[in-house]
């Protein structure tokens, strides 16, 4: 059954995925789904990007890439201007 909450229609197959991916990496990494088999994740340092068919899998390589180079996660602006 789909709900409009919001202006936004509710109860797409991959809400509940995508909301758990975004709770658990969504500061280190923009993540969406434009539709079921396309799933991509992009990081919020460097912005590479990470393709997946499912969440699971998109779940496995932001693991993986995190674990290989973690994305620094302190978003406090600087109170300094750099110099030059």
């Amino acid at each position: 059954m789909l709900v409009q909450y919001y202006g936004r229609v509710m109860g797409s197959d991959w809400d509940e995925p995508l909301d758990d991916l975004r709770w658990h990496w969504g500061d280190a990494y923009l993540i969406c789904c434009f539709g079921l088999g396309r799933w991509v994740a992009q990081r919020r340092d460097s912005h590479a990007t990470i393709g997946a068919d499912g969440p699971e899998k998109l779940r496995d390589l932001i693991a993986a890439d995190y674990r290989a180079h973690p994305v620094p996660r302190d978003t406090r602006p600087c109170r300094f201007l750099p110099e030059g």
